[in-house]
């Protein structure tokens, strides 16, 4: 289903009635696109935190890195996939029935792939005493912060960004009104600058594994795949039960018109 937002287009989901008609276009191009998409996206995001030279400003300018780079991904790979670039974003995605499971799956399998290759290509780049400060750019949990505090931070951010995909991309109310890329964008903006000192702000599994099997850094690694996809399917739920149009909502919905 293309979602017209202004003069560009994207496809964030994939309807049953319009679907490519081969598998190429279905399965192997858009993974494609979330492959690449994650070399690009943990590429940047872990060559910023390499950055001690910002000093004071070192959080903000990973939160603009990550920030600005998933929008121009969703700008420039979101008529191919959807700019999907999230294992969490894809459950919600899934849930909301924007894609089939078959489909979600691929693309989770992409997004890893993905995601090692860019935090490779970091590790390939810094020098050892940088990559070895920054841990080539794999997550840590803030001093004091306990486990459950951290679940829940990445629970949160998680769900206020898969919310701000589905109300903004998946939703058919918001055809030609929302601004997928900026919204997305500062989604994970703002989330970076609430959680990143707590709990990382990773939310995102895939930008998570990455650097952790580039650097071999595993210490408390549940935290970033527990946390978002908690994150991923409430945001999910909410969405299908109260916040959808009538076309998906479960609940006062027109179930005909969806199914």
């Amino acid at each position: 289903m293309s979602i017209n937002m202004g003069d560009e287009l994207t496809h964030l989901t994939l309807e049953k009635d319009d679907q490519p008609a081969n598998k190429y276009e279905t399965y192997v191009m858009p993974c494609i696109a979330e492959f690449v998409g994650l070399v690009i996206f943990v590429f940047i995001g872990t060559m910023v935190t390499g950055n001690t030279a910002a000093g004071n400003l070192w959080l903000i300018s990973i939160a603009l890195a990550h920030g600005l780079t998933i929008a121009l991904l969703i700008v420039s790979i979101g008529h191919i996939s959807g700019g999907h670039l999230n294992p969490a974003v894809t459950l919600g995605i899934t849930i909301a029935g924007g894609v089939t499971v078959l489909q979600g799956i691929c693309y989770v399998i992409s997004q890893l792939l993905g995601a090692m290759v860019g935090a490779a290509f970091t590790r390939a780049i810094l020098p050892n005493t940088t990559y070895a400060a920054c841990s080539g750019g794999a997550h840590a949990m803030g001093g004091g912060v306990s486990i459950t505090g951290a679940i829940v931070c990445e629970s949160l951010l998680t769900m206020i960004l898969v919310l701000t995909v589905l109300l903004s991309t998946v939703d058919s109310s918001t055809t030609g009104k929302a601004l997928p890329p900026l919204a997305i964008g500062l989604a994970v903006l703002v989330g970076i600058l609430a959680g990143g000192p707590f709990s990382g702000a990773s939310m995102n599994p895939a930008r998570a594994f990455g650097p952790a099997v580039a650097a071999g850094v595993w210490k408390n690694h549940y935290v970033w795949w527990v946390g978002p996809v908690i994150g991923g399917l409430v945001a999910g739920f909410i969405y299908r039960v109260f916040l959808a149009s009538a076309d998906r909502r479960l609940i006062a919905g027109n179930r005909n018109k969806y199914y």
